[in-house]
């Protein structure tokens, strides 16, 4: 072997040399700064020691304060496993109902009739699971929809008892009128916070003393206490935050609900951040001889005495104080980009203060496996992070199309799979690469409703109104390309979506305001297949939508008819309310909330023309059937549709005779009494004149001041002219009927319309009409029919959300009264997603 130089191995000595003393310089310091440590938390006592020392060391020492941070691991653990057995009670249960259900129609559909020419379509009886001519033995029996398993009593009344108190929601604080208003959580949620609350106040400041004689026998108690339950609060606040996380997977709760306690368990942690600072800067720490012992003793290098405890609260306090209501809407996109940024650098803070002192790294590395966690369980909700599928890194690409009312439809054909309700967060490179917004999924993913874009994809659809940001970016781009331009489409999701089985309901009313629809939609087109294939025990579907404007029902239009024509017959009711309408001076039909945006008239048109015709073929004299020449006038020849007219006669309801109107002449004066003595025909027993043509010779103006003469209270003679003498016809043009002074033609035929018998619902349980919808009303209503269990879901603004959450609560003392009741459940989304 070759000799290894002489000037080679003296400097690979040197560098040894040189290492060791790095190594040993270092050592030194580490037990420097951990002796300083232990003198710290174990201070030696002994027979000289004074008597505040050896009370810090025997009374509440502070090795042993770890314990203090169990006081909330023993408080969420317990909300979490009550949580997560109901939700698999609930599973459990509705699974139970729809199994039974689909059993019963395996067994009525072996008792059908062998032969087609018994068949009977869209009868009442198809509804049944009692068929006509079974092929053997005695008619099945009523259908088994309950196991003893599934409706337990005092479970069901306790859960209704929560229901009624739980349900109700607290109403806005309005500070100053034009100011966003105070919007408190629900009251569930109020109440975990509060004791929350409670028990860190109380955990803190009864357990006794809350300072030593000086601080130089120790950290004062008040401080460690606070400051090991703040610690302990991390992990769960990290938790609540996360999209994909455990909490979810274990309760079925959806991030969007659980934020709520992410940030108010971050408000409690600020609150004992706070707690833990003050002792430190108040009289106890300025004792004589403490100030200098406490710094004495954390005299090394790299640790400060009071730094790291004011660089951990700073970004604390900031992130608290930026996720406030009104500043997190003022500016969002800025709060979106900091909130994660600065929740790493407080952690990073937070490991740094803590120094390891007790259990603290504990929950501080359990707070940064729950965080690593959830990145990793979301990678499985992105559409571009599967390697076997088209979108691998470049997403789905995506169809803007603009629908009535400026809405905004985007559809992404896509290999991702989601459940009716949920929704998805979407990036669109192409319009703003940094912005990423969640939007309800409006589609059903069913094999039904395949996507032409090929075998395994399905059309996810996001119909959502443009306000500003992100969804103006959207409408200003489609105008800007057209319909034939495609973007790319990062999706995440989806997330959220209702806990229970709608289709183990009996019941369900769905109620939506404006946008809410789409929420509602795809839960609709669901649950009807579902009872089309028998897997649905939902008999009675109830939907009620609140629009502003005629044109949003065009939104949905293809699957409203698929809704009418295809559910089960009488099994779904549909009300439309169009809420807002007025006039201009200008004679311009336009919202009232946007009175620049002109409303289309074609529904408008079509309603007037509605009004016209129920007013011409319902006024008859005598009554509201239609003769056998005006049948055959209308069925023009078709001897099918004649049939089906005289059947529809036949089952028409019969109008009252209608009562005798005294003649009146234009001047507002009673016809003279006729002095024709003759016998004419005519004047003994006059033709019969439509109602229509009567009500044109009575003078109304007539009726009002002889009501206002009467003194009724009908009619409030203030709006009369009360200079005038008289009351006249020439004084009541001041009476107001709410319209504008110069009524158009479809107010008229509203107004006439108004003193006509009400208009009969189609049969088909499906209208329209204007105005606002009487929620609570129209639940207790059907309430009055509901069966063993009962689903409502609303999706609407928070009044809406709040007139229904009040409704249920009340409706559930129904469930403690009525044996044959189980529950009323209660879902509501909230309008923005």
């Amino acid at each position: 072997m070759p000799a290894v130089p002489e000037a080679l191995v003296h400097g690979t000595g040197l560098a040894l040399e040189h290492f060791e003393s790095a190594v040993s310089l270092a050592e030194r310091e580490v037990v420097d700064a951990v002796s300083g440590l232990v003198r710290r938390i174990n201070i030696p006592v002994n027979s000289t020691s004074p008597s505040g020392l050896i009370e810090a060391n025997t009374r509440d020492p502070w090795s042993q304060s770890g314990k203090y941070a169990l006081a909330y691991v023993w408080f969420c653990i317990p909300l979490l496993t009550i949580a997560g057995l109901l939700r698999y009670y609930r599973l459990f249960t509705d699974k139970i109902r729809t199994v039974l259900h689909q059993e019963e129609v395996l067994k009525s559909s072996a008792t059908s009739s062998p032969d087609t020419d018994y068949e009977l379509a869209v009868m009442y009886t198809d509804k049944s699971t009692n068929k006509f001519f079974p092929r053997e033995g005695p008619l099945p029996g009523p259908p088994k929809t309950e196991a003893s398993v599934s409706s337990i009593g005092p479970i069901n009344n306790c859960i209704a008892l929560f229901r009624f108190l739980f349900y109700r929601p607290i109403r806005q604080f309005q500070v100053k009128k034009g100011w966003r208003p105070i919007i408190f959580p629900s009251l569930s949620v109020s109440v975990i916070v509060s004791l929350a609350f409670i028990l860190g106040i109380l955990y803190c400041f009864i357990p006794q003393p809350l300072f030593w004689q000086s601080i130089a026998f120790g950290s004062p108690p008040l401080a460690i206490r606070s400051g090991m339950m703040a610690v302990a609060l991390m992990p769960w606040v990290v938790g609540l935050s996360m999209k994909a996380n455990i909490i979810t997977l274990i309760t079925g709760i959806g991030h969007e609900r659980l934020n709520v306690l992410h940030r108010w368990a971050a408000y409690l942690c600020l609150f004992l951040s706070i707690i833990h600072t003050v002792p430190f800067y108040i009289t106890p720490v300025w004792d004589e001889g403490g100030r200098a012992v406490f710094l004495s003793l954390f005299a090394h290098e790299g640790f400060y005495a009071y730094g790291t405890g004011i660089a951990a609260l700073v970004p604390l306090a900031f992130l608290c104080i930026h996720s406030l209501s009104f500043l997190r809407h003022w500016m969002y996109e800025l709060f979106v980009t900091l909130h994660v940024p600065v929740a790493i650098v407080f952690l990073g803070m937070i490991f740094w203060h803590c120094h390891n002192y007790l259990t603290s790294w504990n929950y501080l590395f359990a707070t940064l496996g729950i965080w690593l966690a959830s990145y990793l369980m979301r990678l499985f909700y992105l559409n571009w992070t599967n390697p076997f599928r088209m979108s691998w890194l470049i997403g789905d690409e995506a169809a803007v199309t603009i629908m009535p009312e400026n809405a905004i439809k985007i559809t992404i054909p896509t290999q991702m799979k989601w459940r009716p309700g949920q929704y998805v967060y979407l990036r669109m490179p192409g319009i703003s690469v940094f912005e990423n917004h969640p939007f309800t999924i409006a589609s059903l993913c069913s094999d039904d409703f395949p996507s032409e874009y090929g075998e395994g994809y399905r059309d996810m659809v996001l119909v959502f109104r443009p306000f500003g940001g992100f969804t103006n970016k959207v409408l200003r781009s489609a105008i800007e390309h057209g319909p034939w331009h495609t973007y790319r489409a990062f999706v995440d999701g989806p997330y959220g979506g209702m806990q229970r089985r709608i289709e183990a309901f009996e019941d369900v009313v769905l109620i939506a305001g404006g946008s809410g629809i789409t929420a509602i939609i795809s839960q609709l087109l669901s649950l009807i297949k579902k009872m089309r294939d028998g897997k649905a025990v939902t008999k009675n579907v109830h939907v009620i939508w609140a629009l502003k404007r005629p044109e949003t029902m065009e939104w949905f239009k293809e699957e409203l008819r698929i809704c009418r024509e295809f559910a089960p017959p009488d099994s779904v009711t549909c009300q439309f309310f169009i809420t807002t309408a007025k006039r201009m001076a200008t004679g311009h039909l336009v919202s009232a909330k946007t009175p620049t945006r002109p409303v289309s008239l074609y529904f408008h048109d079509k309603v007037n023309d509605a009004f016209q015709n129920i007013a011409e073929h319902r006024a008859s004299g005598i009554s509201s059937k239609r003769h056998s020449a005006l049948i055959r006038d209308e069925a023009q020849g078709d001897p099918e549709r004649e049939k089906e007219l005289r059947r529809e006669n036949e089952d028409a309801i019969t109008a009252l005779p209608q009562a005798h109107l005294v003649p009146m002449n234009r001047g507002g004066r009673l016809a003279p009494p006729s002095t024709h003595t003759g016998v004419d025909t005519d004047i003994i027993s006059p033709a019969p004149r439509s109602i229509s043509a009567r009500r044109q010779d009575r003078n109304l103006s007539l009726d009002i001041s002889q009501a206002v003469e009467a003194g009724t209270g009908a009619i409030n003679p203030d709006i009369l002219n009360p200079s005038s003498p008289t009351t006249g016809a020439s004084n009541i043009q001041a009476f107001d009927f709410g319209f504008p002074s110069t009524p158009t033609e479809f107010q008229k035929n509203l107004m006439r319309f108004a003193f006509l018998p009400a208009a009969v619902k189609k049969r088909d349980g499906w209208s329209t009409e204007y105005g606002r919808p009487d929620i609570p009303y129209t639940l207790r209503e059907l309430s009055k029919g509901f069966g063993r269990r009962t689903c409502v879901f609303v999706c609407g603004p928070p009044s809406m959300r709040m007139d229904v959450s009040n409704t249920v609560a009340d409706l559930q003392r129904s469930v403690w009264s009525d044996s044959g009741r189980d529950e009323i459940f209660l879902h509501a989304e909230n309008y923005a997603l």
